[in-house]
């Protein structure tokens, strides 16, 4: 009898949990994620229109456009007048007339990169968890075939 008992309780906590889980994932990112992510990414931003960013500064704004870019295919949110292509070129022109540690973003450039980000920070607010592991996959994925 007791064996039973504890197989219940067993599965019923197992259940709980699961269930825990899954409305996790229905919910946005927690606060101090959302504000260490985009510190990350605007802090980057101000270092490459200060003439001071890196190759990893350049990374790091592009794989932001994509996330961005597939949230808003997601449904999320709309960069209006963006293209991937212009920020692409906006970001390889950077990187060749720079060198590593003086890459810099003219205030055009500034300023779309800007649109882009503050929409992802719009972004992180509603989109669930479930939705950002899928954007993260999908990073991953286009990734490793670049």
């Amino acid at each position: 009898m007791e064996q039973t008992v504890n197989k219940w309780a067993h599965r019923l906590s197992q259940s709980n949990r699961r269930l825990r889980e899954a409305k996790t994932e229905l919910l946005p990112l927690p606060r101090p994620i959302r504000d260490a992510l985009s510190l990350e990414y605007h802090l980057q931003l101000e270092a490459l229109h200060a003439g001071v960013g890196s190759l990893i500064a350049l990374q790091v704004l592009m794989r932001t456009a994509i996330a961005t870019g597939i949230l808003c295919e997601f449904g999320y949110g709309d960069v209006e007048g963006i293209s991937y292509k212009d920020l692409e070129r906006i970001a390889n022109h950077a990187f060749s007339s720079g060198q590593q540690g003086h890459f810099h973003l003219d205030g055009d450039a500034f300023r779309l990169f800007a649109k882009v980000l503050t929409t992802h920070d719009s972004q992180l607010e509603v989109a669930p968890v479930k939705v950002i592991d899928e954007v993260a996959k999908r990073l991953q994925r286009y990734c490793r075939a670049a």
